[in-house]
């Protein structure tokens, strides 16, 4: 994993057209925050976002772990496309998708959203976020002493579901989520928009984390750039890193003033 600078950059996505530029939220075009609710986009990036969506040769868009709903209202720029719950839902551009099998796993998370909610109610700082089709088990905000705690409710409410092959778990930055046990992820929903949008694009997708890498993977494999984003020294497939959201502003003025 190579660091990218902005000179890298040019020589990337020198002679490309159409560019597909995928990039998600938390950690990448927001700081992260104490609480989901807290993050906000860093500042210009809206305009930037706005200025690339409106340049006939890229095609931009945020895929992230959050609710569909809630990293559109977050990022609230018209024009882009949107996938929330890694990829179980997209909008935008004309793309209107739900992977047919995110629906019926609804009662589920709901059932462990709510039993964990009562499981984790004195543990300081845990909280869980209900997201229709997936959850998150946030601790970020516990004291180190009751991490193992937060762990073992979160193992004891959702194995259940996982053994009965209903769902499975995956770990992000301080959290851990259920999801559906249905074979999608960021890398499968950058291949849907890709072939959707635009088939023949130079793809580069920008994250931070674990739940990032099935986007690097597929990137790769369509001869794209994938950017980790954060310190050195991590196991990623990303070929190249920035170290932080704020080098991800750079990169976008970078890609604005081509």
């Amino acid at each position: 994993m190579l660091d990218l600078d902005l000179d890298d950059l040019k020589s990337l996505v020198a002679g490309q057209d159409p560019i597909l530029l995928l990039l998600d939220f938390d950690g990448t075009l927001s700081e992260i925050a104490p609480r989901p609710e807290q993050a906000t986009l860093c500042p210009g990036n809206q305009l930037l976002l706005c200025q690339l969506a409106n340049r006939s040769e890229f095609v931009v868009g945020v895929i992230s772990g959050r609710s569909l709903h809630d990293v559109e209202a977050r990022v609230n720029v018209p024009g882009l496309v949107y996938a929330g719950n890694h990829g179980l839902e997209i909008s935008g551009l004309g793309l209107d998708y739900r992977h047919p099998d995110a629906e019926s796993a609804s009662r589920t998370i709901s059932q462990a959203s709510h039993d964990l909610e009562i499981r984790l109610a004195g543990v300081p700082g845990a909280f869980v976020e209900n997201k229709t089709y997936t959850l998150t088990t946030h601790f970020r905000q516990t004291p180190p002493q009751y991490h193992d705690q937060v762990v073992s409710v979160f193992d004891d409410i959702t194995h259940q579901f996982v053994q009965s092959g209903s769902c499975h778990v995956t770990e992000a930055k301080m959290a851990l989520e259920l999801r559906p046990a249905i074979d999608w992820n960021k890398g499968r929903a950058l291949t849907l928009i890709r072939s959707r949008l635009s088939p023949e694009s130079f793809p580069i997708y920008m994250g931070d984390d674990a739940t990032d890498e099935d986007a690097f993977g597929a990137v790769r494999s369509a001869g794209g750039v994938g950017v980790y984003v954060g310190p050195p020294g991590v196991s990623t497939c990303a070929s190249w890193r920035l170290a932080s959201p704020e080098d991800v502003s750079a990169a976008l003025v970078e890609l604005v003033t081509l």
